[in-house]
């Protein structure tokens, strides 16, 4: 894999010697991968972002928090782990407890682990005080496992899995889809009592500007039986950040599968149940007669997407390309109880 130049070494060349080769190459490139959000103190290595005492990252940094999401992003079959780290004395804005905006400094990080093999960790920074003020980057892990680099254009099948590291133009075309742009940090997805922070820890540590408050064990708890929570929080999770009113996506398929704390009373409250079940496609590129048709996933648009692998018409359309059987059991057996 080519090693790409250190950001904050092209600086320099960027004022006197703007005609440098390497700079204006290096430039090109990241104005190809992302021009609204170019940081030139981007750090070249994984080590120098933060989380990390050690180039291998085999010790992680103390103000580097694990969490886990309850519903986790399906990534052709790579195990995850993710940190945060939030600037001290700085709190999250939950004035919007569905869009949460973070604090200038705030860093997320997600490591990919593809056949045994660590072969990507992202991270996200918040650059500035504007909710799209994010810069992201993914770090490629060399062979022998002890240090990753900065690949701002993504590379394909890394060090001989199937995993491909997107573009950072390609992590736009998702995070930017959402207010506040962070994916799986978020109210629904960490009220869980399971390792890792919590929503209850942020709550208990005073990092939520608006704290919500219950009367139970759980804030917002997904509703209905074990079927249709998993359901409910599968679809949220693969499918929310794209289909959801806040994004383009939603022109074109005016299917909701995004949780909100105020649409969790029942399963037929929820955004996937009433704009999906018993409602017609608006694409006609595969053949069903709902998108979710009550106890019949063959003639159910979101079952199909989910369960092939045709460019033309799978669900997601990037970012995977092998079937997610669990994902697909999970919807097939919601379906089959509606």
């Amino acid at each position: 894999m080519r090693r790409f130049l250190p950001l904050l070494m092209l600086v320099a060349a960027c004022g006197d010697d703007a005609a440098s080769p390497d700079a204006a190459v290096f430039d090109a490139e990241i104005a190809d991968a992302a021009p609204p959000d170019a940081n030139r103190d981007m750090p070249l290595t994984l080590a120098e972002t933060g989380l990390c005492l050690d180039a291998g990252c085999t010790q992680i940094a103390a103000d580097a928090i694990e969490y886990q999401p309850e519903y986790a992003l399906w990534s052709d079959g790579a195990t995850k782990r993710r940190w945060i780290h939030l600037p001290a004395g700085a709190q999250i804005d939950t004035s919007d407890m569905d869009y949460w905006q973070f604090p200038e400094g705030t860093r997320l990080w997600k490591e990919f682990v593809r056949d045994g093999v660590r072969v990507e960790t992202r991270m996200l920074l918040k650059i500035g005080p504007d909710p799209t003020d994010w810069y992201r980057a993914a770090y490629a892990w060399n062979e022998s496992q002890d240090e990753a680099i900065a690949t701002p254009l993504g590379a394909e099948d890394v060090l001989g899995t199937p995993h491909d590291i997107p573009s950072r133009s390609d992590c736009r075309r998702c995070h930017d889809r959402l207010p506040g742009q962070v994916l799986g940090f978020q109210a629904i997805l960490l009220d869980h009592d399971g390792p890792g922070l919590t929503l209850q820890d942020l709550i208990d540590q005073d990092l939520l500007t608006d704290p919500p408050s219950s009367a139970g064990n759980d804030y917002f708890p997904v509703p209905g039986d074990a079927t249709a929570q998993a359901a409910l929080g599968y679809l949220h999770t693969n499918c929310g950040n794209c289909h959801n009113p806040m994004s383009d996506v939603v022109n074109t398929v005016p299917v909701d599968w995004r949780l909100r704390v105020g649409t969790l009373a029942t399963v037929e409250a929820t955004p996937a149940f009433t704009t999906a079940v018993g409602v017609a496609p608006t694409l006609g590129n595969i053949n069903a007669t709902s998108i979710l048709e009550p106890q019949d996933p063959d003639q159910s648009a979101a079952y199909l997407r989910m369960n092939t692998q045709q460019a033309a018409t799978q669900m997601p359309p990037e970012g995977r390309e092998e079937i997610d059987a669990d994902g697909v059991a999970i919807l097939a057996a919601w379906i089959n109880a509606l």
